[in-house]
């Protein structure tokens, strides 16, 4: 499954995980339906030291070769670069959704699973069983290795900020451009709905918060259309209330 990239793109699927790309890709298909879409991927060398500030101007370097301010969207720790990038290059966002983020905005399916190894005495394998049933609530054991397997190659490969010793917090603090901040109400990682709602003493005006029901930590992947038209409802909301103020301000000359 894949979708056409678009060389001139409205919206950026901000990725960091080359294992868990998959489960973004329904939902950016359906959205490059009615906007020019392109999936920007953040590879992380192992050489390298895992810095978000290398990942920030990696990606600003891509978006200065886009025409016009763009849409960003995040899953986890890919919407902790997306809120990080535009807070501090707000004139280059167009909005910011954020899919599986919490006010702690370093918090990922990582997170949680370190802080499991540091609780229970089981071997890596059998939490990472345990994580991938939690994470997407399948019950078939074929499925859940399969599933397993991606985690462990996401730990091992993929931009993780966190370590078993390491945890890392970030706060938010109100940012210039619009958000949409989307969540499932069963997501063991974030924490469920109290937890979302702490989201509402940093949202302005014009953004918005939506939780699903279900879907857990991957809702978007398992919930795509409905994800798909929350974020198009938002987006249009936005491109209204610009001409209602372009509107105005031809008005009042």
């Amino acid at each position: 499954m894949t979708f056409k990239q678009s060389t001139s793109p409205e919206v950026i699927g901000i990725c960091t995980s080359q294992s868990l790309r998959r489960f973004d890709l329904q939902l950016l298909r359906s959205l490059s339906r009615q906007y020019e879409i392109a999936q920007w991927e953040y590879c992380q060398n192992p050489d390298e030291a895992i810095d978000l500030d290398i990942a920030i101007a990696t990606l600003h370097e891509y978006l200065q070769t886009c025409k016009g301010s763009v849409h960003l969207v995040g899953h986890g720790i890919a919407g902790l670069v997306g809120w990080l990038y535009a807070k501090k290059y707000p004139e280059q966002v167009r909005s910011l959704t954020l899919l599986s983020v919490g006010v702690n905005l370093a918090t990922s399916w990582h997170s949680h699973y370190y802080e499991q190894r540091q609780l229970m005495g089981c071997s890596r394998e059998t939490m990472l069983m345990r994580t991938a049933f939690y994470l997407f609530g399948y019950r078939d054991q074929a499925m859940l290795s399969w599933l397993a397997n991606l985690l462990k190659q996401d730990l091992d490969n993929s931009f993780v900020p966190h370590s078993l010793y390491a945890p890392i917090y970030i706060a938010p603090t109100p940012i210039a451009v619009p958000m949409l901040v989307c969540g499932a109400l069963d997501d063991y990682v974030i924490g469920g709905e109290n937890a979302y709602q702490k989201w509402r003493l940093y949202l302005k005006d014009r953004d918005r918060l939506w939780l699903s029901d279900q879907g857990k930590h991957f809702f978007h992947y398992s919930q795509w259309q409905t994800v798909s038209n929350q974020i198009r409802s938002f987006w249009n909301s936005l491109a209204l209330n610009q001409a209602v103020s372009i509107k105005q301000q031809i008005e009042f000359r």
